[in-house]
């Protein structure tokens, strides 16, 4: 054969071909099966091979027998990942013969605590082949995560590059209008962190109007400020472990302080491991009110759920 196997996959399918495609193409069993045996082509499942390299997510909602959706083709194009991500696999309604991401030999159940398969794979486009459209992904992120997830992966897409970005009126499009007038409020590209979205959304959930990325100084900018006078810092070690960092952030908060603010630090185990305890202090610190006499107010206005999604 003149075009190796490998390179019809790659230009013709996108990296992942089913033996049917292939034969159409011209290709002959000996070829599909020695290239096969000669590391050129991965078999994911039955009748269907991937190239090597291609990305391990897709791969496996492949093997599933489905298409890598919602939060999954989030994250694999860049955004922020949630802690015990499951894998999201578009299928159609009918699908039949589904298989475990990690082993083709077994059947998956009907209950996977580790894959969320979603059965809406006959809508989907022709060049939604290997993973679902930025804006599918995150009207299904929606439709399907607990919101704070949703919201918090959602923020963290939109600051990706422009061919992997969520178009918001086009996730708006994908849902109802009630569902949509609702949930996209919530989304904010500015949010700098998962975790910094989260708590946003929880607070919003609680009743309270959290604003972000505020700047109380010419210097200082917070991540969340609550009522213009508390201050919610979501910190992590990664970011934060440094000791120049740590002075830093300890002379921010002195700073803070002495113009009248409350600083509260928390932590991601903090957010997503003990958050009863997180809402716990924020909710007393509210009740004790406001510090007498703040020395400068916040510099910036804006809503705590503004829907700016850039």
């Amino acid at each position: 054969m003149e075009q190796p196997v490998a390179d019809i996959v790659r230009s013709r399918h996108q990296g992942l071909a089913r033996r049917r495609e292939l034969l159409e193409a011209g290709c002959s069993r000996h070829d599909i099966d020695l290239a096969w045996r000669q590391g050129d082509l991965q078999r994911v499942r039955h009748g269907l091979y991937a190239v090597p390299g291609l990305a391990e997510p897709i791969v496996r909602a492949a093997r599933v027998g489905g298409v890598l959706a919602g939060v999954s083709a989030l994250t694999q194009r860049g955004a922020w990942t949630p802690p015990a991500e499951r894998l999201v696999v578009s299928v159609p309604h009918n699908a039949r013969d589904l298989r475990d991401p990690d082993d083709a030999g077994r059947r998956l159940g009907d209950v996977h605590p580790h894959v969320l398969v979603l059965r809406d794979g006959a809508q989907l486009a022709p060049g939604e082949r290997l993973s679902v459209s930025p804006s599918r992904a995150a009207a299904q992120a929606l439709l399907h995560e607990p919101v704070d997830t949703a919201v918090a992966v959602i923020d963290s897409a939109l600051r990706l590059r422009r061919d992997a970005r969520p178009r918001i009126p086009s996730v708006s499009a994908l849902l109802d209008r009630r569902t949509a007038s609702g949930l996209l409020l919530l989304v904010d590209a500015r949010a700098e962190s998962g975790t910094e979205s989260v708590v946003r959304v929880r607070l919003v959930e609680r009743g309270l109007r959290p604003r972000i990325q505020v700047w109380l100084t010419e210097d200082i900018r917070v991540d969340v400020l609550v009522d213009d006078w508390l201050v919610i810092e979501c910190t992590s070690h990664e970011f934060h472990a440094s000791p120049r960092q740590y002075t830093k952030d300890r002379t921010r908060i002195a700073a803070l302080t002495a113009l009248g603010y409350v600083v509260l630090e928390v932590s991601y185990h903090q957010v997503f491991d003990d958050w009863e305890s997180v809402w716990e202090a924020i909710a007393r610190l509210l009740a004790r009110g406001r510090p007498q006499n703040p020395t400068h107010a916040a510099r910036t206005t804006g809503n705590a759920t503004t829907g700016r999604a850039g």
